[in-house]
């Protein structure tokens, strides 16, 4: 704890002790101020807890963000889950659409290369150009 009880004068008030503040700490002090009868930190949740004066008991993280998975293995577990075959997709429709897609693909390929063997064919450098260059090919 960074904050110990004394007693003065029958009044109770909170005073700093040496080390850094807690984030949880700065967060129930500004939440409940002299109301707090103590704090303590739970190492294991990393949050701060307060007791107050009428009993109630009220907690504060000590971190801003969740500390969540890096995006490496993220796709590393959706991966694990699709091999375990739990994952919401089926490795069936994954092979299907794989399948689709290399078919969209193949004819993809083909079409660019007819529309511009047919502007080579032609033998006009501009119909070559517009088939390389014009979006709409």
């Amino acid at each position: 704890m960074s904050l110990i009880e004394s007693s003065n004068n029958h009044t109770r008030r909170l005073r700093r002790r040496g080390g850094r503040m807690h984030l949880g700490e700065d967060i129930l002090l500004a939440r409940h101020g002299s109301n707090i009868s103590s704090l303590r930190l739970d190492r294991r949740a990393n949050r701060m807890v307060a007791t107050l004066h009428d009993g109630t008991i009220d907690c504060a993280s000590n971190s801003l963000l969740p500390v969540h998975p890096s995006p490496l293995a993220r796709i590393g577990q959706q991966i694990q889950a699709v091999r375990e075959d739990k994952a919401s997709v089926s490795r069936a429709e994954i092979r299907t659409l794989v399948k689709f897609s290399a078919i969209w693909l193949a004819i993809s390929v083909l079409f660019t290369a007819g529309v511009i063997a047919l502007a080579l064919t032609t033998g006009s450098s501009e119909a070559l150009n517009s088939a390389a260059f014009y979006p709409a090919y």
